[in-house]
C-alpha cells in the first residue's frame, strides 16, 4: 500500500462529511462533533481546513483521512497537529505511524519549527501509544475536560520538541 498526501480542498469535504458522521470516527474528533451534521454545516466547517494547512490522506490514491498543522506560530516556530484516520478499513494497519512521521518531517524539516503539539482525549489509547512511541511527552492533563457517554473524561496535552526528535 502506497500513502500520498495532497492538499485539501472542495473536493474532500464529501469523504469527510462521511467521516464526521461515523459516531465511531467522530468520537475521537479534536473538534468533538456530538450530533450528526449536514453537509451544509460540514462544508461552512471545512472552509478552515481549505484555507490551512491541511492534508487528505490517500492510500493507493484513495483519500482515507487528514492530517493538519493547526495554530501555525511561525514567529515562535510551533503548531499544533492532528491526524484522522476516517476510513475505518485502514484502522490498525500502522498508518499513523506512517503519517506522523511525515508530519514530523514536515514540521521540523520543512517548516523549521521548534515544537509540534497535540491534545488527545484519554480515552483514545491507541493515540496515546502512538505519540508516546514517536517519542512525545505527556505536557499535562486537562481534567474532566470533555463529557462523553455520560461522564467527563481527560484531555492530554503532549508536545515534541525539535531536539527530542529523531533521538
Amino acid at each position: 500500500m502506497t500513502l500520498t498526501f495532497k492538499k485539501f480542498t472542495q473536493e474532500d469535504i464529501p469523504f469527510y462529511y462521511g467521516w464526521r458522521n461515523d459516531p465511531e470516527v467522530a468520537q475521537y474528533d479534536q473538534a468533538g462533533f456530538l450530533r450528526p451534521m449536514s453537509f451544509e454545516e460540514v462544508d461552512v466547517w471545512s472552509q478552515r481546513m481549505v484555507e490551512g494547512l491541511t492534508f487528505t490522506i490517500c492510500a493507493d490514491g484513495n483519500p482515507i483521512g487528514t492530517c493538519a498543522f493547526m495554530n501555525l506560530d511561525e514567529r515562535n516556530r510551533h503548531a499544533e497537529l492532528a491526524i484522522v484516520i476516517g476510513d475505518k478499513n485502514y484502522w490498525g494497519q500502522g498508518l499513523g505511524t506512517e503519517v506522523m512521521k511525515q508530519l514530523l518531517d514536515w514540521g521540523f524539516e520543512g517548516l523549521n519549527l521548534n515544537r509540534l503539539y497535540l491534545h488527545v482525549f484519554s480515552f483514545n489509547t491507541r493515540a496515546k501509544a502512538l505519540y508516546e512511541k514517536m517519542g512525545f511527552t505527556l505536557e499535562g492533563v486537562k481534567r474532566e475536560m470533555l463529557y462523553r457517554d455520560g461522564k467527563y473524561q481527560d484531555v492530554d496535552y503532549y508536545g515534541l520538541l525539535r531536539s527530542e526528535w529523531k533521538k
